[in-house]
């Protein structure tokens, strides 16, 4: 009797295996349509924003204050993005590149936002369902709508900081400001 409920745990045992697998496999299936392939990767797909930049300029990027502090500085100045305690730690990082690639004054940046990478990083992010009712004629232009949008009521502020004279100096600045004065020729 033992032996014979042994056996019959172990039927049902393979049985819910097998259907659990198939299960999974279809969870797992591929699309149908080829050209539906790249999309649902690419959605699902989790971005770091800042990977591209950090490669080209490593140990550029400090992230401080339990994420609401992010601070991109490829010499001893800095540009830095102060976060409300509300903004997650993601949405800051999104501002942060946003403003980087499209608006960041830095001499060290247009051979990095010519790399393929970097820009597949700054089209990946404005394509994000959240960002889209900023859709506007230039990447650039979107990009300055997310900015600001993000940064209304001083969720994210942006401020520059100097370490040198061996101290860290930090001088507000006006987000908006900095936005309508960069000139479109400076875009990547």
């Amino acid at each position: 009797m033992k032996n014979r409920k042994v056996s019959v745990l172990m039927v049902l045992a393979g049985v819910v295996w097998s259907l659990t697998g198939q299960a999974v496999g279809l969870v797992h299936a591929q699309p149908n349509s080829p050209s539906q392939a790249p999309k649902a990767q690419t959605s699902r797909a989790p971005v770091d924003p800042l990977k591209s930049l950090t490669s080209s300029f490593p140990k550029s990027i400090r992230i401080k204050q339990d994420g609401h502090l992010l601070e991109f500085c490829p010499d001893n100045t800095c540009d830095g993005f102060v976060s409300t305690p509300s903004v997650p730690v993601a949405e800051l990082k999104d501002f942060a590149y946003l403003y980087i690639f499209y608006f960041s004054d830095f001499v060290y940046l247009p051979e990095w936002r010519s790399q393929g990478e970097a820009k597949d990083a700054a089209e990946r992010l404005l394509s994000r369902p959240e960002y889209r009712k900023c859709k506007a004629q230039s990447e650039r232009e979107t990009a300055r709508c997310v900015l600001l949008e993000r940064s209304h009521g001083g969720r994210i502020r942006l401020i520059f900081v100097r370490y040198d004279e061996n101290q860290r100096n930090v001088v507000p600045e006006d987000i908006s400001k900095e936005l309508s004065e960069k000139p479109a020729s400076t875009s990547p």
